[in-house]
């Protein structure tokens, strides 16, 4: 499925009524119903608008606070094994006593190659997420250079779309948007890859009945 709007707010909006309207129905592995889609791609023309939409239940606070997170950490870990500033800033070894910028790696990349195709950050780390309940969402993040246009694109292997593809989508711009002021670019297009897109039709059906009603028909 593919997906070409200017903003994340309309694209946000045609891929909640997407996946509602035409997604499959599973059973997650914690035994809650989800429609889903597989292999979702999302593009972005022009990651300078923000408009955050009205039928985004957490709203402004909530991409606020993961933008927070994202760019500059979190001060509690909380129960989590992990969180994407860590990932992204301070990449563990398997045993925690080696730590990679990888946000610095690839602005040096771009400012000393500018055509490089190795500017990619991943997240997912087997020695620790292949044992461990709560893993990263979101995969791998790659930038690439074209004069002075910085495109970026990110894959996640699961995405909640109703509650956290908007919030997730308008942070990682941002995060983009560093790196583009770091290498004299300008964030031209953001892509978004997601392998499995989907919303959790019982648990989250108050906020479908309030955001989405004329959706309720196909759950």
């Amino acid at each position: 499925m593919y997906i070409k709007k200017p903003s994340v707010a309309l694209a946000y909006e045609c891929l909640v009524k997407e996946i509602l309207k035409n997604g499959k129905v599973i059973i997650t592995e914690d035994g809650q119903r989800c429609k889903e889609i597989l292999n979702v791609l999302v593009e972005i023309t022009n990651p300078k608008l923000k408009t955050i939409s009205s039928k985004y239940p957490f709203g402004k606070k909530a991409i606020e606070s993961y933008t927070k997170q994202l760019l500059y950490g979190s001060e509690s870990e909380g129960e989590f094994v992990y969180n994407y500033y860590e990932r992204i800033r301070e990449y563990p070894s398997y045993d925690k006593k080696l730590k990679n910028d990888q946000i610095d790696y690839v602005i040096k990349k771009l400012n000393s190659n500018p055509t490089s195709r190795r500017c990619v950050i991943s997240l997912w780390n087997p020695f620790i997420d292949q044992k461990v309940k709560d893993v990263p969402c979101l995969n791998h993040i790659t930038f690439t250079k074209r004069e002075n246009n910085l495109y970026m694109t990110v894959v996640f292997r699961s995405n909640d779309i109703l509650l956290a593809f908007h919030s997730n989508a308008l942070g990682l711009i941002k995060l983009g948007e560093l790196v583009a002021e770091k290498t004299n670019s300008e964030l031209k297009r953001y892509t978004h890859f997601i392998v499995n897109a989907h919303i959790y039709i019982d648990r989250d059906k108050t906020e479908i009945e309030k955001y989405f009603p004329e959706c309720l028909k196909y759950i």
